[in-house]
């Protein structure tokens, strides 16, 4: 049997959420720029033309988008593994999942600082 894995990403998901150590971040929301990649098998979706064989990636970006804006995290590094922790409990055909935050406002004068995880099952 061939498993056809394949990658959905949905690149740079804005939203405000809380995340920081400083005081500042603790109270007030701040943007955030996040990168979500899944893999999973796509040869029955592809074969039948069929989402419930597949990931519906606008209902991903909502859940995720969700879940970390109810979380409130302190660091970066928590926030990507806990969400990729979130994406394979409730994503069952989720084989892999990768994600990315930026947070583009922490560092003047730069793109802002990145943390990323890979998780698999």
């Amino acid at each position: 049997m061939v498993i056809e894995t394949g990658k959905i990403t949905i690149r740079d998901l804005e939203f405000n959420c809380i995340i920081g150590t400083l005081p500042y971040e603790r109270e007030n929301v701040q943007p955030v720029v996040m990168n979500i990649s899944v893999w999973l098998d796509f040869s029955l979706a592809a074969r039948n033309e069929d989402l419930a064989h597949s990931i519906d990636y606008v209902q991903l970006a909502d859940d995720v988008q969700d879940f970390v804006c109810r979380s409130s995290f302190q660091l970066e590094e928590t926030l990507v593994l806990e969400t990729a922790k979130y994406i394979l409990n409730h994503y069952p055909k989720t084989v892999a999942a990768e994600v990315s935050v930026r947070k583009p406002l922490s560092i003047p004068q730069s793109a802002g600082a990145e943390s990323s995880i890979k998780v698999i099952r």
